[in-house]
């Protein structure tokens, strides 16, 4: 078995896949026993810096947020008329806008769980507007604070009055008074939260400090370790980092990572022996991990070829039976799956090629069958010598006028039966060859057959089998008229148009078939017969008016209005 997985190309692939999954675990563990605690150390150290990343991008993602919608509502249009035109309102109009107003400030407050309290000051009217209140005046030394900032840093993380800000001001230079200023005041304990959380299981701490203002904040005190963090810091001049700093005999991994959004550097510090006192204790249970992972690696790799190659091998067996022409199905199990879909899909597209065999098959045949029978109506002696003896008679009774029309009718029918060309002509000529073979049998029959022909219908440049009317006709000479009296047979051939369709009628006045009979030839003209059978000539024209115009078409039998049979030649009409 283990030699035929192994000749498998998908079991190859898995084995590649097994293995660049093991491999950094192999690796893992032939750094543990080759470098030690070293290289164990720095694998954790890029978890910190991770940890770092992370805490950083979820601050940068709050205080953008926040920053975003601040930046966007310093151009909201009834801000910026209540601040140029706010004296000049009436108090109701002024009351309207600044609820306006204070609702987007609400929804500016509520966009961050860091965010306490936001607040418009508005110079020109002497007031400041919260989110939940309006309050009567402005506090000087807060609002000179909140405004003195230039376009570099707003939007940044500011520190005042022992309070996290995020400021923005509207019109105005730096010297001058603004338009108004925007301010949003954030949450030092939940920042402080957020900085207590990195790294919580290493007994880490955590501070974000801003070096151009020199203030921090931090989640533990870390004040004794400041001043040695800056001096990094300036040394360093790189965004991000990992460094290891001592401090009182004792050693501390530091991670730190620049925020151009928040204006800062997040660091996180964590002592080394904390750190290496985990390392020591995942060092066994890596060993354990992997010896457990020997037997589910091979109880996984038989599970996934019992659930894929398996499966897999079994469709394309059946895909290279087919390739040799034997078309079997698979046997679709009991339990669901995305090879179920696979199998009847499979089996599906099987019936589906057995039919369109069958159907090539079986009009093939046909097609040789009507070759055959065109050529029998093409070569038939029985005619030509039925038509000779006639001509014969006419000769002997000097009958010469008839006996001309007749040789021409039929040079005329039998120039057409045996003129090379195509198997579709025109419908006119196709009705113009009928007329050709009555006005022979109405010679041979003499008074005993009334024949007409009518209907108006244009025949324009309508294209049929060849041979579709004469067969019909022929019937009924050969079963209608065979026994009846001195003028008693009728044949009356017309055309009509039904919808999209164009019917061409034969009837007679015969009566040797009864209404089961008309019914039963109804049902043998419709059906597909077999290969061995002999196909009548409405059969035959039956099934090529089928092929060539569908479904819907084809001759269909009826009790005639003269008392006879009623032939209906079906199909539908040609767009010229």
């Amino acid at each position: 078995m283990k030699k035929a997985m192994s000749s498998t190309p998908i079991f190859m692939r898995l084995i590649l896949a097994f293995l660049v999954v093991l491999s950094p675990i192999f690796l893992v563990m032939l750094v543990i026993v080759d470098k030690g605690k070293d290289d164990l150390r720095l694998k954790m150290s890029e978890s910190i810096m991770d940890g770092n990343r992370h805490a950083l991008y979820s601050l940068e993602y709050e205080s953008e947020r926040s920053r975003r919608l601040m930046h966007e509502f310093i151009l909201d249009q009834d801000l910026l008329e209540l601040a140029i035109n706010g004296k000049e309102m009436d108090w109701y109009e002024r009351i309207e806008k600044i609820k306006l107003i204070q609702r987007r400030m609400k929804l500016v407050k509520q966009s961050s769980p860091l965010n306490l309290e936001m607040k418009t000051y508005v110079p020109s009217l002497d007031r400041t507007i919260l989110s939940g209140e309006y309050q009567t005046t402005i506090n000087e030394t807060e609002f000179m604070a909140m405004s003195n900032i230039d376009g570099q840093h707003e939007g940044l993380w500011r520190y005042w009055d022992d309070r996290v800000w995020i400021q923005f001001r509207y019109g105005g230079t730096l010297d001058a008074q603004p338009l108004f200023t925007q301010s949003v005041e954030l949450s030092l304990p939940q920042i402080r939260q957020t900085l207590s959380n990195i790294n919580r299981s290493l007994g880490g701490m955590a501070a974000f400090i801003n070096m151009s203002e020199g203030w921090d904040i931090s989640s533990e005190n870390v004040s004794e370790l400041r001043p040695l963090l800056l001096s990094h810091l300036r040394v360093s001049k790189n965004e991000s980092g990992m460094e290891s700093i001592t401090y009182d005999n004792e050693s501390f991994l530091t991670a730190y990572q620049y925020s151009p959004i928040l204006g800062g550097y997040l660091v996180v510090i964590v002592p080394e022996e904390n750190m290496l006192g985990e390392i020591n204790k995942y060092e066994g249970r890596l060993w354990i991990l992997f010896i457990v992972a020997l037997p589910l690696i091979v109880a996984f790799s038989y599970m996934i070829y019992l659930t894929i190659h398996k499966p897999l091998r079994k469709l394309l067996t059946h895909f290279e039976r087919m390739k040799h022409g034997h078309f079997h199905q698979i046997e679709i199990p009991d339990k669901k799956s995305e090879f179920t879909y696979l199998y009847k899909g499979f089996n599906e597209m099987v019936e589906r090629l057995e039919d369109l065999m069958n159907e090539v098959h079986q009009q093939k045949g046909i097609s040789q069958l009507h070759e055959l029978k065109r050529l029998q109506l093409q070569i038939n002696p029985h005619f030509l010598y039925n038509c000779l003896f006639v001509l014969n008679q006419l000769i002997l009774s000097h009958d010469t006028q008839v006996a001309y029309r007749f040789s021409l009718a039929v040079g005329r029918y039998f120039q057409f039966l045996t003129k090379d060309g195509t198997d579709e002509i025109p419908l006119e000529m196709e009705i113009d060859h009928s007329r050709t073979y009555v006005e022979i049998q109405k010679i041979c029959f003499g008074e005993r057959v009334h024949i007409s022909f009518s209907g108006s219908i244009p025949l324009g440049t309508q294209i049929v089998p060849r041979l579709i009317l004469q067969p019909i006709i022929e019937n009924s000479f050969k079963y209608a008229f065979g026994k009846i009296s001195m003028n008693e047979g009728k044949l009356h051939i017309h055309t009509a148009k039904e919808e999209d369709f164009l019917l061409i009628f034969v009837e007679d006045n015969g009566n040797v078939l009864t209404d089961a009979q008309i019914r039963e030839l109804n049902e043998r003209i419709i059906k597909v017969p077999d290969l061995n059978e002999d196909i009548s000539g409405l059969q035959n024209v039956h099934r090529r008016i089928r092929l060539k115009f569908g479904q819907d078409s084809g001759i269909f039998l009826n009790r005639s209005s003269l008392g006879g049979l009623q032939v209906i030649v079906k199909f539908h009409i040609s767009q010229s």
